[in-house]
């Protein structure tokens, strides 16, 4: 199996999960006194960036390791720097 492919896969997954198709929490009437709803969660945060890189560092690695250097997909990464570049985050290094 590609490593790489699926921490690929994972980030982009979890990035669709959190920006793109959240779970909505459900409508209700505000009491008073009003409590905020809290905020989305922010952007990828520089450190998980830099995890994502030292996990796709790793994968390349043990993937070349094992006989499948460059396993990885075009596709699949082309739709995770097409999401990237959305949230306005340069994961170059893909």
């Amino acid at each position: 199996m590609c490593v790489v492919s699926m921490i690929m896969d994972h980030y982009y997954d979890e990035w669709w999960r959190r920006y793109r198709n959240p779970t909505l929490p459900p409508v209700t009437i505000p009491v008073f006194p009003y409590t905020p709803q809290p905020l989305p969660q922010p952007m990828p945060t520089q450190q998980e960036l830099d995890e994502f890189r030292r996990l796709l560092d790793r994968a390349r690695k043990y993937d070349k390791d094992n006989g499948e250097p460059d396993c990885e997909l075009e596709q699949k990464r082309q739709k995770l720097k097409g999401m990237a570049k959305e949230l306005g985050v340069d994961i170059s290094f893909v």
